[in-house]
């Protein structure tokens, strides 16, 4: 029942307007048939015709309780006074009244619903006083004497005491009160449920999307450092290898072996990535670590570069996130070492672990060799390298350690060898992204003719937050 009215409003209203008619047919029905008629010597014929129209009247008036249920309330009982003074007494308003103020108490705020019932009463109150009932003596109204055509006495009644109708309609306004609060706690006890409820599936949707940018971002990470790695040293051992062909057959084919290598290398770890991603069952391998820094320091110097590895401290704690971060940070600075300052540069890694914290140190020296395709004289030099890898020209930029123009760098290792050309990437925010997990630090920039990157990771035990979700 409460649901079909909830659904069928209109019925609802419907209801309460014969609710209304019923509670005053007491006192309409005595002129509804011609056949009776009330005494003139009392209220006369006139008081049962204004007692049906002020009945319409709060029938219509009640038909619009749900869109304006203060107006409606107060409307009620401005039409009880008008009973009041038409036929002595509020009649079916009483009921009337408590019907408007129960949609007040659902509707609205307790507050606003006793003030509605504190004004009315005194309204009703007061008139009742003034129009129905002499309070001094406490004398009912006139009696009612309802007489048919032939002069039988069909009815003859004291009308209402004031005391009766004030309790009357105290009684229906506390009970529509107490109804109309506990229908509107209800109610805002079940659409605080419901929208808890849309918050919990809206924050599941949040948490749902914010893993998976988590994880796109971890993904993307790992590809960077990989295919970035990988990609930096291949393109690197090829210009060596195609210029060494000619002039030096077997440093050729050493750089194609470390370019088959390599590649070979970087594909299985693209394929065990993809294999891992897509749920397959594949082989997987230790990630690389501290234990792996002297082989990746040998593959960089392939490449040509001129690296010097220096740790110091104790080993690092039993973390396999903490090892892994370390290593690609020193993968992804001489990966740009590699493409930015270019082959014979001279690159320093320092690994120093403390008592709560791990440093991680590297410096170039930016002495590479220019790019073979340019000549020296139309080539970015080392100034506008520096630019393009703060984001800069080289007129706007102004450091404290002023940038000097190297010398021609040695012959590298492998002859010819010309770093790739230079791309805005992912190596800084990657590194930002591992060292955040550790609550650590990055910082990179120039430092005199070169290029440094220093991270400082924090080891204490409150340090990480999950590192298995941050390898």
């Amino acid at each position: 029942m409460r649901r079909y009215f909830a659904q069928h409003p209109r019925a609802s209203d419907v209801v309460v307007c014969l609710a209304f008619v019923l509670g005053s047919i007491s006192e309409v029905g005595e002129g509804v048939s011609s056949l009776v008629q009330v005494s003139a010597e009392q209220r006369g014929a006139g008081a049962a015709v204004g007692s049906m129209v002020l009945t319409a009247l709060g029938v219509v008036t009640l038909w619009f309780r749900r869109r304006w249920p203060i107006r409606v309330a107060g409307t009620t009982a401005l039409l009880a006074v008008a009973h009041v003074l038409v036929a002595g007494g509020i009649g079916g308003f009483g009921m009337g009244f408590a019907l408007a103020l129960y949609v007040v108490a659902a509707t609205r705020p307790q507050r606003t619903g006793w003030v509605v019932l504190a004004g009315a009463t005194v309204l009703v109150t007061g008139s009742l006083l003034v129009w129905g009932v002499d309070g001094a003596t406490g004398r009912t109204a006139a009696p009612v004497v309802i007489t048919a055509p032939d002069g039988t006495v069909l009815e003859d009644s004291a009308g209402p005491s004031t005391a009766s109708d004030v309790s009357t309609f105290l009684v229906l306004g506390l009970i529509a009160m107490a109804v109309g609060a506990n229908v509107r706690g209800r109610r805002l006890h079940t659409r605080s449920l419901v929208d808890r409820h849309q918050q919990l599936v809206e924050a599941g949707e949040q948490q749902t999307k914010l893993a998976a940018a988590a994880e796109q971002t971890r993904i993307a990470r790992e590809m960077h450092d990989v295919v970035a790695h990988g990609l930096t040293v291949m393109i690197a051992l090829s210009d060596g290898a195609r210029v060494a062909v000619r002039r030096s057959p077997d440093d050729a084919e050493r750089a194609l072996d470390l370019l088959s290598e390599t590649g070979r290398s970087a594909l299985a770890d693209m394929r065990r990535m993809l294999g891992v991603l897509r749920g397959a069952d594949v082989p997987l391998e230790p990630q690389p670590g501290t234990q792996d820094l002297e082989s990746l320091v040998q593959q960089f110097r392939a490449a040509g570069l001129t690296v010097h590895l220096t740790t110091a401290g104790p080993p690092l704690p039993s973390d396999a996130g903490l090892a892994l971060t370390v290593y690609r940070v020193v993968q992804e600075s001489l990966t740009n070492a590699l493409r930015h300052a270019g082959p014979g540069s001279r690159v320093d890694v320092l690994v120093r672990h403390g008592e709560s914290r791990v440093g991680i140190e590297v410096v170039d020296d930016g002495n590479g060799a220019a790019p073979v395709a340019e000549p020296p004289s139309a080539g970015p030099g080392l100034r506008g390298r520096l630019s393009e890898r703060l984001g800069t020209t080289p007129e706007a930029r102004t450091d404290a350690d002023p940038v000097t123009t190297a010398a021609p760098a040695p012959v590298p290792t492998v002859p010819g060898v010309t770093p790739p050309p230079v791309r805005t990437g992912r190596g800084l925010v990657g590194m930002r992204e591992r060292a955040a997990v550790y609550r650590g630090t990055v910082t990179a920039g120039p430092y005199r003719a070169g290029w440094r990157v220093h991270v400082e990771l924090r080891t204490d035990d409150t340090a990480p937050t999950d590192p298995e979700e941050h390898p």
